[in-house]
């Protein structure tokens, strides 16, 4: 598997290994949140990139869309070899038919969090079932397992294959016979020009489905979403709103509980027994990278999208009423902040502050001269939003310590390295609360 450290790889490569094979991959030595998942499972990782790692004895290549994808050096050197190549996409699709209820979760927000509550109830209900999440690690179980094939939860994502080689959604390679949607947004627009482009591919991932038999349960709070399914000749389609049921949840953010009303809606689908349903719903304690408890004061989530970071934001205002919110927020790709620059410095100043740093850039970039952090924090003090400031990454923590109260909660934001914070980050505040 190449790029086998991806959460989406490293969670494919434990439920192959869980299946009986003998599973091994290539990645960078820097450190990933799932590292510590390969080596639980006794996955070997070679270090770095290179055509001697294809050896005699593979059977077949898996290779993610990052460093390089399908042009990364180890996968021509498979080809040349004659080794069969799959994207981790098509890898997915491949699995998942030979199930008998195929359930695809997608959407631009929450689609790991709502995956990650399928996988969890029907683990807790004792079924014969499967799962393949993007996350290392959600309440208690890997990113991938295997139960058995009668029931398959999978994350189905709309970004490209292989960017730049092959931009075919990722979700295309998938043939579900049950769709949960959470929502429809602009994100990537490194692959999507507009909205109207992002809704055409969902339009397509939609009509993947058998009309007669094909079932697809949708977030009737989403203009986009309900759009889209008004174009759409289902027999079943079926709609959910966060207002369906009284849940309680152990994690915050009205959002939180829109995700659980289609994880309702889907078990009755299933026929499963409601009581329990709701019972494992309540005990689910998340997905770490969501809204996920490092220490005392300091949380850590992978939001990247202005949506997402108003709904962390909400969930923290719901969690903590009465204390300050402190976002920490590294930006993702300079494309996605130029294109949403606006929205992210409004997003950023619901907090009570918000230190940004350094945009985490994806390899493929060529134009890293607009969507700067800099222009984001220019951008929401010309909103008039004050409580947003600039600070390099390696004078984080001592621009934290500048404005930190005991008590407040310190939030470290992104799907870049900005986790890697952590240590630092909780030494300071210990130190705040010994007296400084």
């Amino acid at each position: 598997m190449v790029g086998i450290k991806g959460v989406g790889m490293t969670s494919l490569a434990v439920y192959l290994k869980e299946r009986g094979k003998n599973v091994w991959g290539s990645d960078v030595d820097e450190t990933f949140p799932t590292d510590s998942v390969l080596r639980e499972n006794d996955i070997d990782v070679a270090s770095g990139f290179a055509k001697e790692h294809i050896e005699d004895g593979i059977d077949l290549v898996i290779t993610t869309g990052a460093h390089g994808g399908l042009e990364n050096e180890e996968v021509l050197e498979a080809k040349r070899q004659n080794i069969p190549v799959y994207t981790h996409a098509y890898e997915l699709g491949h699995v998942m038919d030979s199930f008998k209820h195929r359930i695809a979760v997608c959407g631009a927000h929450g689609k790991t969090t709502t995956s990650a509550m399928v996988a969890y109830v029907l683990h807790e209900l004792r079924l014969p079932a499967s799962h393949l999440i993007g996350a290392s690690r959600f309440s208690g179980l890997y990113g991938g397992h295997y139960g058995g094939e009668e029931y398959l939860a999978v994350e189905a994502d709309e970004y490209a294959t292989s960017i730049g080689i092959d931009n075919t959604p990722r979700f295309m390679s998938l043939n579900p016979n049950i769709i949960i949607c959470t929502n429809i947004d602009f994100d990537h627009p490194d692959v999507y020009p507009s909205i109207e482009e992002v809704k055409k591919a969902y339009l397509k991932f939609f009509q993947k489905l058998d009309r007669e038999t094909g079932i697809l349960i949708y977030n009737s709070e989403d203009k986009h979403l309900q759009e889209v399914v008004s174009k759409l000749e289902l027999k079943h389609l079926l709609p959910y709103s966060s207002n369906d049921e009284r849940i309680n949840l152990l994690i915050p953010g009205k959002h939180n509980v829109s995700n659980a009303q289609s994880v309702v809606k889907l078990a009755s689908i299933l026929k499963l027994d409601k009581d329990k349903v709701l019972a494992a719903l309540t005990s689910f304690h998340g997905v770490n990278r969501r809204f996920e408890k490092i220490s005392e004061d300091l949380y850590d989530d992978y939001a990247h999208h202005p949506a997402e970071i108003e709904a962390l934001v909400g969930a923290a205002r719901e969690k903590f009423p009465d204390k300050r919110i402190i976002l920490l927020f590294q930006p993702h790709t300079f494309s996605r902040t130029a294109a949403l620059l606006s929205e992210f410095a409004t997003a950023l100043s619901h907090a009570d502050q918000s230190i940004v740093i350094e945009v985490f850039s994806s390899a493929r970039e060529i134009d890293t001269s607009h969507g700067t952090s800099q222009e984001l924090v220019e951008e929401a003090h010309k909103q008039g939003q004050k409580n947003v400031t600039y600070s390099k990454k390696d004078e984080l923590v001592a621009n934290l310590m500048k404005i930190y109260k005991k008590g407040d909660i310190v939030i470290t934001v992104g799907a870049g390295s900005i986790y890697e914070s952590h240590s630092d980050i909780i030494r300071s505040l210990s130190e705040e609360g010994m007296g400084g």
